[in-house]
């Protein structure tokens, strides 16, 4: 692939998802990879062709001590060489860990807490490819997910474009061999301790032995699905409308729903209430509908409540006091 086809690839993708309009500013979320490097170069081409901003945010997770200041290093003299301004956060995920959340869990929730409030009202692209896709596809399916884990990465939720989307990872690397663009590697991603690096490393290359074009195939696949998923989301959205009342929703009728319905329209009000909505609390959520008055503490500060028949996600500040050992 020529640098001037990985470009048309992009430049498509951005105008058949409608990702970014001309005055508008996108913020690169800027890791140092091949992934992130290859976005950046092409949106800062694709911004001077097509009328819009191009900047860059930068996540110092500090989990990789020297290789974590060594990949920030990058990211500012890279954007430096670019002319395109960078703004780089430090996270500090000891503090911000909750109680039984994955280090994981909490790293991809503070990032894009990060990225919130960087980005603003401006669009985030993120540097997800075509594969990165299929591997969450598989990841979800070996986790028994439900519809919306079968669609893969959506190439734009709200304020965040993924432009690379239809983009393989081999694509992404000629890019950066052809334009000339150096990249940083994290050390984490060529270990198989992590089970997405396994499904990487081990389970896709052979499955490409029996069919090369899986990625496509996987991608036109999760497109079918996100059709019928987005259908059964507005669905969802519409009987929450329906069943508002005050502050919450209506619990006893909310029951009552089809499942498909019943589990999404949840799935939401735990998510509007700053609830990440995993399978366990949603289905946690839906065993008390019936029940006229219930309380579920899913994390810390956020209740799932029912009062009267109603429904709805409460914050009340928890404290906890610490236990000493007596010497």
């Amino acid at each position: 692939m020529t640098e001037n086809e990985f470009i048309d690839k992009i430049r498509e993708t951005v105008a058949q998802y409608e990702m970014v309009s001309k005055g508008e500013t996108v913020c690169v979320g800027l890791s140092g990879g091949a992934d992130s490097v290859s976005l950046l170069h092409a949106l800062k081409k694709l911004g001077d062709e097509l009328g819009f901003k191009v900047r860059a945010v930068h996540i110092n997770h500090g989990l990789r001590g020297e290789e974590s200041e060594r990949d920030m290093r990058f990211c500012e003299r890279l954007c430096g060489e670019l002319g395109i301004d960078i703004d780089v956060r430090r996270l500090n995920l000891a503090a911000a860990k909750e109680k039984h959340e994955s280090l994981e869990e909490c790293a991809r929730k503070a990032r894009y807490e990060a990225f919130a409030e960087v980005v603003g009202e401006d669009r985030l692209a993120t540097a997800h490819n075509l594969n990165d896709s299929a591997e969450t596809v598989l990841l979800n399916l070996m986790r028994g997910t439900g519809l919306k884990g079968l669609c893969g990465i959506p190439p734009k939720r709200g304020n965040i474009i993924r432009p690379l989307i239809r983009c393989s990872r081999a694509e992404v690397e000629e890019y950066c061999r052809v334009s000339g663009l150096s990249y940083v590697t994290d050390s984490t991603n060529l270990s198989d301790d992590y089970t997405r690096n396994k499904v990487r490393h081990r389970i896709i290359p052979e499955m490409l032995k029996i069919n090369p074009a899986l990625p496509d195939v996987v991608s036109r696949m999760t497109e079918l699905l996100r059709e019928d998923s987005d259908y059964l989301e507005a669905l969802a959205e519409k009987a929450l409308e329906d069943l508002a009342f005050g502050m919450g929703y209506r619990a006893e009728e909310l029951a009552r729903l089809p499942n498909p319905i019943k589990s999404r329209a949840v799935r939401k009000i735990l998510s509007d209430g700053g609830i990440e909505p995993s399978a366990l609390r949603i289905n946690t959520a839906i065993s008390l509908l019936n029940k006229r008055s219930a309380r579920f503490n899913p994390c810390r500060n956020r209740f799932f409540t029912i009062r009267r028949g109603i429904c709805f996600v409460e914050k009340v500040e928890q404290h906890y006091k610490k236990h000493y050992k007596n010497p």
